[in-house]
């Protein structure tokens, strides 16, 4: 049982509009692991009270539930990475994904190049020009990707961990039938064979700037990779050529 001291340290530790995230909540399911809510006080024997995402209120007992609180600059970048990720989907609400498979795996790849320039542009309208902030910890980032062993290419969206020196930590990938998160519990058999088969394993050279990244060897892309990137390496070329020259003197 906490003592007086223990609860009133509780209250000023987690103050009314706290943002946390739930590890996990001892015999209760209602509120899965890594459901995200509001602190809406702490009562007098210590309970913390939270307006749950999912619509539960429950409250966390800190003696035996695990959780987190998320701080600005998480929500900053959970914020970011939603809105480019709208952008994302608009850009690929009418795209011919047969045709991106196509292009992105023949001469022909000025439909891929355009797509990625798309994306890219999206990610900058979001973040900014220039090399993203490290502060911003996990981001999602367009890419081009190739199986090693394939040879087959693809568009993609690849999530790294800025903070950890760019370590990659799943990709979505823009197949013949649409978009596949590498990672989610929600493919089905045919998918999971079909990653398997035609992207596994795979490298990846993402479009925006990230400073120490060795994860990645941008020195040695392919050919084939280079020329799917053309149109965003051309855009990156003359902003570095826009900033040398500095502004127009009128």
């Amino acid at each position: 049982m906490l003592s007086r001291k223990e609860i009133e340290e509780l209250k000023e530790r987690y103050p009314k509009g706290t943002r946390v995230c739930l590890y996990e909540m001892e015999g209760e399911t209602t509120v899965p692991p890594g459901t995200k809510g509001t602190v809406t006080m702490v009562d007098d024997i210590g309970q913390i009270h939270v307006k749950w995402e999912n619509g539960s209120s429950l409250a966390l007992n800190t003696e035996v539930d695990q959780f987190y609180v998320i701080t600005p600059q998480e929500e900053l970048s959970e914020k970011k990475e939603l809105e480019f990720l709208m952008k994302v989907r608009e850009i690929f609400e009418n795209v011919d994904f047969e045709l991106l498979h196509i292009s992105c795996n023949s001469d022909g790849n000025s439909y891929a190049a355009e797509k990625l320039l798309a994306m890219h542009l999206a990610f900058e309208e979001v973040y900014g020009e220039g090399y993203v902030n490290e502060s911003y910890g996990m981001v999602v980032m367009p890419a081009v990707i190739k199986g090693i062993e394939s040879d087959v290419h693809a568009l993609a969206l690849v999530s790294l961990d800025l903070q950890s020196s760019g370590e990659h930590w799943g990709t979505t990938f823009f197949s013949p039938v649409g978009p596949l998160m590498q990672l989610s519990d929600k493919l089905t058999e045919a998918q999971k064979c079909f990653i398997k088969v035609n992207y596994m394993p795979y490298d990846y050279w993402y479009t925006p700037l990230v400073e120490r990244d060795h994860h990645v060897d941008f020195e040695s892309m392919p050919e084939s990779v280079v020329a799917i990137r053309k149109l965003v390496e051309e855009h990156l070329a003359s902003q570095q050529t826009q900033k040398m020259e500095g502004p127009k003197q009128f």
